[in-house]
């Protein structure tokens, strides 16, 4: 991508939510209705399948309080993401929305989601989410929104497919994973690979590239950026834990050929028995529970890198927030607080396969019918997770190394060359670099 168009990209995103934020300060003002007769609140979400599961909670609401209505909206991850960015400056959009905290710190910033009340931020700090995932939350200071659900990977595993090539016990090591992979890998007579190995992201749109290049990256040791001491930030990936990473995908498609960008990706490769093995959320479950659910699998922790370190896995809080410029903000607050209880957390997960944020929600009754989603609500004590960091560069830093994964993970020429493997990683760990420095927030100690 050219850096000169990214960087005016970047900045006239930022410039155009903060004079829109600017100009509709006024906005705030407009008539607030209450949770009263003939109240239409609309949602949107970037998750299609929460759309029955708002739906459900809507129509337990309305019984409680009939003139509430609600419309709900939804589209693909990346649109959701693009059409709220266009519409909520305007004061065109929803009254109420669900985004990860890399869109909505941007909003903040621009003035386009209030702090929370001290009715809303009392509710927030009452125990029912933990410390870690109310820092996600709090902003200098200030709450805002409130933590919808987990967004956090494990590794599936089909258990027939290890029974079939003798493999006794799921991977525990990155190692182990890749050598497992090489015997669950099928190949027809022509040289076409019929079953995956393991379903790596490997192509794309977005940020959720990086994202899950990271999925290796850390238990590696490396992560894309790191606090200093100053407060400030520098790339922690131009390092072996970088090399390593880039080097384990290069030699899953090309030296092992364990996955391959031609052949079907992602959870629809898994629930079809087109790939053995795969990274993902819960929500996969919620796709075998609707599509095959015959299938024998497992989930376990992400495997370490080497045996005795760390087990890591993403902790990525998704909120629900209430449009700045909604006129319908006390109904809307009201709404937010019913579907965020206790009943509808479990609801969420149950209906959707989505990890409620909630951490006083009774798993036990979904663990006795489901026993996968223990590693999601229940995983492992020794387990280190890791957090998005709040900066409003931060997803500009995974879309712009985003951009360039998948053209390397197919490169010949890094195929059992270190030295190039380390180059390319040392060019994309500058332009991170130059983000923060964009960004006023580079630091080197």
């Amino acid at each position: 991508m050219d850096t000169g168009k990214a960087k005016n990209r970047l900045v006239d995103r930022r410039t155009a939510l903060k004079l829109a934020g600017g100009a509709g300060l006024a906005g705030l003002a407009w008539p607030r209705s209450a949770a009263a007769d003939e109240t239409t609140l609309s949602i949107w979400t970037g998750y299609p399948e929460l759309v029955p599961y708002y739906q459900a909670v809507a129509d337990a609401y309305a019984k409680t309080k009939p003139g509430v209505k609600c419309t709900i909206f939804s589209t693909t991850l990346r649109e959701h993401e693009q059409k709220l960015s266009a519409a909520v400056p305007t004061g065109t959009g929803p009254d109420i929305y669900d985004v990860g905290f890399n869109i909505s710190i941007n909003f903040i910033q621009a003035g386009l989601i209030s702090a929370n009340s001290p009715d809303v931020d009392q509710y927030l700090r009452s125990g029912a989410w933990s410390p870690t995932i109310m820092d996600v939350f709090t902003l200098e200071g200030k709450s805002y929104g409130l933590p919808l659900l987990l967004s956090t990977a494990a590794l599936y595993y089909n258990k027939a497919m290890f029974k079939e090539a003798g493999i006794a016990n799921p991977p525990a090591t990155f190692t182990e994973m890749m050598d497992a992979a090489r015997k669950l890998t099928k190949i027809d007579a022509s040289g076409k690979m019929t079953r995956s190995g393991m379903s790596l992201r490997l192509s794309g749109q977005g940020s959720g590239i990086a994202e899950k290049f990271r999925f290796i990256l850390e238990p590696a040791g490396g992560s894309l950026i790191v606090k200093t001491p100053s407060g400030k930030y520098h790339q922690n990936y131009d390092n072996d834990a970088g090399h390593a990473a880039l080097q384990y995908y290069i030699d899953a498609v090309q030296k092992f050929k364990v996955d391959d960008p031609k052949v079907q990706h992602d959870a629809d490769a898994f629930v079809a028995g087109n790939t053995a093995m795969l990274f993902r959320e819960a929500w996969v479950i919620g796709e075998i529970q609707q599509k095959n659910p015959s299938l024998d699998y497992g989930t376990i922790e992400i495997p370490k890198w080497t045996a005795g370190g760390p087990s890591k896995m993403l902790l990525q809080p998704w909120g629900i927030y209430v449009n700045g410029k909604s006129s319908n903000q006390p109904a809307a607050w009201d709404f937010l607080k019913f579907l965020t209880n206790p009943e509808n957390m479990l609801r969420l997960t149950t209906m959707t396969g989505w990890v409620a944020a909630r951490q006083d929600v009774d798993w036990k009754p979904l663990l006795q019918k489901i026993p996968q989603f223990e590693v999601f609500v229940s995983p492992p004590k020794d387990v280190e997770f890791y957090v998005e960091p709040v900066l409003p560069p931060w997803d500009e830093i995974e879309t712009r190394l985003a951009d360039q994964l998948p053209a390397a993970y197919v490169d010949p020429s890094l195929k059992d060359n270190p030295a190039k493997v380390a180059e390319t990683v040392h060019k994309w760990a500058t332009q991170t670099d130059d983000l923060l420095k964009e960004a006023g927030l580079y630091g080197a100690t």
